[in-house]
């Protein structure tokens, strides 16, 4: 199996949820944390629904799946296990109201998290489709999301994406949020909630909203969202989310540098150009005083002409996508001049050279094997 197929197949994990379990009441303020490890599990468990009430993952594969960083989470995740079993959320239908928790128990052990459902939460999570009443997304939209209010409002709009519009009692919408008693002055849970939420799905661009507020004599009694959703623009190659988001940590500031504002769901299909094409790129549109009316269009229409020129150099180079291509280059490039080296020490060197763009051992060995003779040839001395 190729790189390409190889990766196809590790499918991102989507949540599904039915638009009742959408509509829960908390009954407890949860956690940023704590909603992601819900959904993840959730999103688990509906692709291998035979496994129901049980699911099993790994930290380390929950923070690579929400596009994480960082070694905190082992921590929270450890302190997570002993609290999510007692908060519930209030289910209501048509013909009942239920109080119950998603999970029956939490065991963490060793990195590893052991969760089992409750029984009660299947038919708002599995068979689905059948029915047509849910909500679905790509469980990495709200990896990045630090407020746990932005990731049920989140939740709340995109059920409401297809009507573009979204009314809300304030107290009612308070509690589908679980602020609790939270932000009792209004302008409080304005700046801390709603500015919050719109502040980062800004960001990630994905889902977008304005509101209105609607008072009753001096009070604000409801809030009328209008909501946006932004069409998809398909990444290219085989990009992992964690090499999205570090891309756009870096290129998000040194646009802002250059003083040009453009959306998140752009800048991350540059991600398989790497940084230093868009710095080239953005250095000479200063450096020649260019007047460009569409910064985004023709940031795009340049980082793809220079990668054309490039492809047309590495043609010896047997990769699956761009990006790894100019990482095989510039090994090569980096070698070159340093005398003979024998095939086991530029392994070495290759490996570590590519580990460092969080590539598998597996993927480094099929690549040097796949490009072994064009590096030894390339590196020997003349």
């Amino acid at each position: 199996m190729g790189q390409t197929e190889k990766k196809n197949t590790e499918k991102r994990i989507q949540i599904y949820q039915s638009n009742d379990l959408v509509e829960a009441i908390y009954e407890d303020d949860l956690t940023a944390t704590e909603h992601k490890i819900i959904r993840y599990a959730a999103g688990k468990i509906v692709k291998s629904p035979e496994h129901f009430p049980n699911v099993s993952f790994s930290v380390s594969e929950f923070i690579k799946a929400a596009g994480l960083s960082g070694n905190s989470y082992y921590g929270k995740v450890s302190k997570i296990a002993g609290e999510l079993t007692k908060k519930r959320i209030m289910i209501k239908t048509e013909s009942k109201v239920g109080w119950f928790p998603w999970f029956k128990g939490i065991v963490y052990e060793g990195g590893m998290v052991h969760i089992q459902f409750n029984e009660v939460i299947e038919p708002y999570l599995i068979n689905l489709t059948e029915h047509g009443r849910y909500t679905k997304y790509d469980f990495p939209t709200i990896g990045s999301m630090q407020s746990p209010y932005t990731i049920r409002l989140f939740e709340l709009l995109q059920q409401y994406g297809k009507i573009q519009k979204r009314t809300f009692k304030l107290d009612k919408l308070k509690e589908h949020l679980g602020v609790g008693d939270k932000y009792k002055q209004y302008g409080h849970f304005k700046s801390r909630v709603l500015l919050k939420a719109q502040e980062e799905l800004n960001d990630i661009n994905v889902l977008t909203f304005t509101f209105n507020e609607v008072k009753q004599g001096r009070r604000v009694d409801q809030i009328e969202f209008d909501i946006k959703i932004a069409d998809p623009i398909p990444i290219e190659g085989n990009v992992k989310e964690a090499e999205i988001k570090k891309f756009l940590e870096e290129a998000r500031p040194l646009l802002k540098q250059y003083g040009y504002e453009v959306p998140n769901r752009v800048v991350k299909t540059w991600t398989i150009y790497g940084i230093d094409e868009l710095r080239y790129v953005l250095q000479d549109i200063h450096a020649n005083n260019r007047s460009i009316s569409r910064i985004d269009a023709y940031i795009t229409t340049i980082l793809k002409s220079r990668k054309n020129e490039f492809e047309k150099s590495a043609q010896q180079v047997h990769a699956d996508d761009y990006l790894t291509k100019k990482r095989i280059i510039e090994f090569i490039q980096a070698q070159q001049g340093q005398g003979l080296t024998p095939k086991w020490m530029l392994l070495n060197d290759f490996v570590a050279h590519m580990e460092a763009y969080n590539y598998t051992k597996d993927e480094i060995e099929a690549l040097f094997d796949n490009n072994m003779d064009y590096i030894v040839k390339s590196t020997r001395p003349h």
